[in-house]
């Protein structure tokens, strides 16, 4: 991809950003997209995802909060949002998984993984986590 075209996919994920913020009423003046992985130029079907820098981290948690009004609507409803997740957090999701996986085996019921709120920021430390209080009876 040469500088030209890079300059304008930047040009064009930055407006998408910007409609889809302003969709969901988010206010937020600077905005960096990122596209990730490797650009193909023989695979058109599936986009790259994008990485977005928000300035602060309220602007962040809005629009967590909000984009499952994204679904909603039509021009927004194959957009997933998630948080970026570092590869200890990923890790401790998968145990927490499993975790619940064999409890389910062994019969337990009504059973689901409790999402507390910025659990990923407030621990430095994943593995020092008590995964028993993470899975919890619905």
């Amino acid at each position: 991809m040469d500088s030209g075209s890079k300059i304008e996919q930047i040009s064009e994920d930055t407006s998408a950003i910007k409609e889809m913020f302003s969709t969901l009423n988010i206010k937020v003046d600077t905005i960096s997209p990122i596209r990730l992985g490797k650009y193909d130029p023989t695979s058109s079907a599936r986009r790259r995802p994008v990485r977005i820098r928000l300035p602060h981290t309220d602007a962040v948690a809005d629009v967590i909060r909000l984009s499952g009004k994204l679904k909603s609507i039509d021009k927004f409803k194959l957009v997933s949002l998630s948080r970026d997740r570092t590869p200890a957090q990923i890790g401790y999701y998968k145990r927490i998984k499993q975790q619940l996986t064999d409890r389910a085996l062994a019969g337990e019921t009504g059973l689901s993984i409790k999402y507390q709120l910025n659990i990923s920021t407030e621990f430095s430390d994943v593995d020092t986590l008590d995964t028993e209080n993470i899975i919890c009876e619905e």
